[in-house]
């Protein structure tokens, strides 16, 4: 073949394969851009609410309830309670902050075990103490005012509520229902923190104090550690 006859062949390959591409970027650009994915926000509905009932959106700042009052019930525990917090408002079952208070039954066995690890003795023991520590926080509530402090923070998969308890032990003095769950030997110092409302101290602070709580309480034998073996 003439070398001419060559050059002019390789020219018009060299062309066409230049169209192609040109061809392919003009029907790449001409296409619709794919649509994006909106994020959507799905309200769950948790055990007890209806479709149209979706929860609370946690609050920024706690809100105060300071005229609360203990509604008697077979879920109530040492740190999870049943309570209406005021005329306007249903009842709500709160969870405490800081605290893991002693089960009084075997409706959470594995929670029931980790407990009898932790303070050193048998299950059955831990249920014990656990409805001693129930029944003590049911009486209190009742002979003495106290206060619900919230961000109606929701207690992940049930339709319970965080919260802080402040209990009026005597005139003027108030007390975290967690300091005396743990300084009674009914609870050990674990679960969600919070910052505290009007509080000067710390996340940190406040739970380093509860450890001091819990280090005098196992010193002293009080509660659950009078069984210890730790």
């Amino acid at each position: 073949m003439p070398f001419r006859e060559t050059l002019l062949n390789l020219a018009i390959t060299c062309v066409l394969v230049l169209i192609i591409v040109l061809v392919a970027v003009l029907l790449k650009e001409s296409r619709p851009a794919p649509l994006q994915a909106l994020p959507v926000s799905v309200a769950q509905v948790l055990p007890g609410q209806t479709a149209s009932d979706p929860g609370r959106v946690p609050l920024q700042q706690f809100k105060i309830f300071p005229k609360a009052k203990l509604i008697d019930s077979r879920a109530n525990e040492a740190d999870t309670l049943r309570i209406k917090v005021s005329d306007t408002e249903d009842e709500h079952i709160f969870v405490l902050y800081y605290v893991d208070a002693l089960d009084s039954s075997l409706t959470h066995p594995q929670r029931v075990q980790e407990q009898a690890r932790y303070f050193g003795v048998n299950s059955q023991r831990i249920i014990e103490e656990g409805q001693k520590a129930a029944q003590y926080v049911a009486q209190l509530l009742k002979d003495h005012p106290f206060t619900v402090m919230t961000r109606w923070e929701e207690v992940p998969g049930l339709s319970r509520y965080y919260a802080l308890i402040m209990v009026e032990t005597k005139p003027g003095k108030q007390v975290y229902l967690a300091d005396l769950l743990v300084q009674l030997g009914y609870a050990r110092v674990a679960g969600v923190t919070s910052s505290l409302p009007a509080d000067a101290r710390s996340i940190n602070d406040y739970a380093l104090e509860l450890q001091d709580l819990r280090r005098r309480a196992q010193q002293n034998k009080a509660g659950i550690w009078a069984a210890s073996k730790l």
